[in-house]
């Protein structure tokens, strides 16, 4: 009996022991370091998150591309490698007691797991045509397989294809307004997609052609924002601005030819007669001796009849220039106390007239000449109030000029009421013909049109401060028109 009571205290005994050590056994750990690097680059790549799950820490990257994670749990672990740009990886893992787990994880950029969008395509205008303004509406179409979103650019090259400028960049829609564009040039224009993760997508190059520059028989100066610019337009007031720099540019002509335009203008220190295309392009300076005067804006100038020359005025001489700015040669001299202001050369026995100016603005004298300059005779002596013009009529018989018919004179030149005069060379009798002009306003500045049927020229309030426009009679003072608002200094060829 003992023996068994015995035995079974010794059992629990054992059992006992046996349960008090199970219960400390102690948690085993180990840890995982590795490196992160870029698929195909092999470069490594800082500030990649790293993560598990069941987690642990979660932490950085350093310069090296390299992390640690110690005193983890032994265990099955899921490793999660995430950062912008890349695709995410999953990695499973074990982690063994007192073993340091090294891996090497590489990460794909997410350029290289995407889908290019679609080159550019369907474009409008269509490819090859022609006639265009100098605005054009541009469209085309792309996509995205993946659907990202896509951006655009805009490249414009000129006829030789050489770029000319990047001219949108960064656009969300697939259109775009090119606007100032130059009249009858061909250009050639491209759109590169881009949808932010794939390399960007070249679209083919398209062209395009404008028209050629209108065939306008007006030109004009307006004054905006302080400054004369000159614009050509059509008898339905559509114009175009010719020049475009900092400097004031007035009182255009056209060459007998109509293919050249010449203008004065103080783009630099003194004012010049300069030269362009009838498109306002190549502008070339062709004076040596600067453009003088009393009023440097009521100053004109006139083409030789065979386009071959230009007639102009210094203070109190008369010069004539050859169009390449070469051949400058005193044409007449004013007399004591007088200054040019204004000229006229005709094709009818090759005759010039010139209006002068006295040291009292309302001193005007209206002369003849001979080609070569030699004074044949006057025109118009002092009357009262003042006087401006003259230009020869189409057949060479009559001349235009204006005259203030209130007889008005101060010391300022102010005009009252300037009405434009038609007269003969040989019979001196004027003829008025501001019938229907608004009181209280000027007719100013008259010129024949080039059919000799109609008279252009400005009329503005007598405050000489009101806006000036251009207007259209008949030689009779009739059908007296509107054409240009906000406008002076009119030519008609």
């Amino acid at each position: 009996m003992r023996k068994i009571i015995f035995f079974a205290i010794m059992v629990l005994l054992f059992s006992f022991y046996s349960c008090r050590e199970e219960g400390f056994i102690p948690d085993s750990f180990g840890s995982i370091s590795g490196q992160i690097l870029e698929e195909g680059s092999n470069s490594a790549i800082v500030d990649a998150t790293v993560s598990t799950n069941p987690a642990t820490d979660i932490l950085q990257t350093d310069g090296l591309g390299i992390f640690t994670i110690e005193n983890i749990k032994t265990g099955s672990y899921t490793l999660r490698v995430e950062k912008s740009g890349y695709v995410t990886i999953v990695e499973n893992i074990i982690i063994l007691a007192n073993e340091e787990r090294n891996l090497t994880l590489n990460l794909v950029s997410d350029s290289l797991a995407n889908n290019a969008p679609m080159a550019p395509s369907t474009p409008l205008p269509e490819d090859g045509i022609s006639e265009l303004g100098t605005t054009v509406s541009m469209s085309w179409t792309s996509s995205d397989p993946d659907d990202d979103p896509l951006t655009y650019d805009v490249i414009l090259f000129n006829s030789d294809q050489t770029e000319i400028a990047t001219v949108a960049e960064g656009l969300t829609e697939s259109n775009y307004e090119l606007s100032d564009l130059n009249y009858g040039k061909n250009y050639f224009w491209q759109v590169i997609v881009n949808d932010g993760k794939a390399a960007p997508v070249n679209g083919n190059l398209w062209n395009f052609s404008t028209a050629p520059f209108p065939d306008h028989r007006f030109l004009f100066a307006r004054l905006e924002n302080g400054k004369y610019d000159i614009h050509s337009a059509d008898e339905f007031g559509n114009s175009i601005q010719l020049t475009n720099n900092s400097a004031n540019n007035w009182r255009p002509r056209t060459n007998p030819s109509r293919s050249k335009i010449a203008f004065l203008s103080n783009l630099g220190l003194e004012t010049h007669l300069y030269i362009m295309n009838r498109d306002g392009s190549d502008v070339e300076k062709i004076s040596t001796l600067p453009v003088t005067g009393d009023n440097i804006f009521d100053l004109d100038f006139s083409w030789s009849p065979d386009g071959e020359k230009l007639l102009y005025m210094n203070g109190n001489k008369l010069y004539t220039v050859n169009v390449e700015g070469t051949g400058t040669l005193l044409f007449a001299e004013a007399p004591n106390g007088f200054s040019y202001a204004e000229c006229d050369w005709t094709i009818v026995n090759n005759r010039v007239m010139a209006r002068l100016v006295g040291d009292n603005l309302y001193n005007s004298l209206i002369y003849l000449y001979e080609s070569d300059g030699t004074f044949i005779q006057p025109l118009l002596t002092d009357i009262p109030g003042s006087t401006g013009g003259g230009m020869f009529s189409v057949a060479g018989t009559e001349m235009l000029y204006t005259q203030d018919v209130s007889g008005f004179e101060v010391p300022d030149g102010r005009q009252l009421d300037a009405r434009v005069h038609i007269r003969g060379l040989t019979i001196p009798v004027p003829v008025e013909i501001s019938l229907n002009k608004d009181p209280g306003t000027n007719d100013l500045d008259p010129r024949f049109s080039p059919d000799g049927a109609w008279v252009i020229f400005t009329n503005t309030n007598n405050d000489g401060i009101s806006q000036k426009n251009i207007y259209r009679m008949e030689l009779d003072g009739f059908g007296r028109e509107l054409l240009f608002e906000n406008a002076e200094m009119p030519d008609w060829r």
